[in-house]
């Protein structure tokens, strides 16, 4: 369902030959009940660009019983903790992280970084194993309801990350892709949760100086006009100039 200036506009899977079928105006009316806010700048599901290789495997999962998909699901989501919790939280499983459960990430995220270069015998290949780690770690909790500490834990990750990124960017014959890549995707996840969150901006363009500044050469989150939905054009151009 989507609102527009010409009024309400929705795209079903179902055969009804009108456009507001039974299924979008259910859908409508619980929206307005529970006073969700519509916009219209969402995108609808038939503009999003869809892989074609995740399209093809798409149709292809519609021809396996449901049974049996379930099956083949789970079983791979028991062997990787992102996939599981993506799981939960489409299920609705998943309640907001506790105290508790912050800081035994943080403490996974600390560890992980003060381990990659701990003693006599660490080598680059333990920066990256490290690095994608985090980027678990981070993955995992970002599929949790969204709270403002839960953004913290990602900036702290983001920090973590800024500190070990360096080796690697030493070693660019070798990791050329690896830190972009590593340190793309921590930035992703922080963006996810700026959009949820909605943070007051201008704090969050404080933080944002902040981490990137501390970094010793370049910060993961340093790249401004990613964050132009939650900053808006004249704070990203500010952040630039900084």
């Amino acid at each position: 369902m989507g609102v527009t200036a010409g009024g309400f506009t929705a795209e079903c899977d179902c055969p009804a030959p009108e456009e507001l079928c039974g299924h979008a105006v259910a859908l409508a009316v619980a929206a307005l009940e529970d006073g969700f806010a519509w916009s219209s700048q969402a995108t609808p599901p038939s503009a999003v660009e869809v892989d074609p290789k995740i399209a093809e495997l798409t149709e292809l999962a519609y021809t396996i019983p449901a049974r049996r998909l379930a099956s083949l699901l789970a079983e791979w989501a028991a062997d990787d903790r992102v996939l599981e919790s993506r799981l939960l939280a489409y299920a609705g499983r998943l309640a907001p992280p506790t105290d508790a459960e912050l800081a035994a990430v943080r403490r996974s995220i600390d560890n992980l970084a003060h381990e990659a270069t701990a003693g006599d015998r660490w080598d680059l290949h333990d920066v990256e194993k490290a690095g994608r780690a985090i980027v678990e770690e981070v993955r995992v909790l970002v599929q949790r309801p969204a709270s403002p500490e839960a953004l913290l834990v990602v900036e702290r990750a983001a920090r973590a990350w800024d500190g070990l990124a360096g080796y690697l960017n030493d070693a660019w014959e070798v990791y050329e892709d690896e830190p972009a890549e590593i340190g793309g995707a921590l930035r992703a996840a922080h963006i996810q949760l700026c959009e949820q969150l909605q943070p007051d901006p201008d704090e969050l363009v404080a933080r944002l100086i902040e981490i990137i500044e501390a970094a010793e050469v370049d910060s993961c989150l340093d790249e401004p006009w990613d964050y132009l939905g939650v900053l808006g054009r004249d704070r990203v151009k500010a952040l630039r100039r900084r």
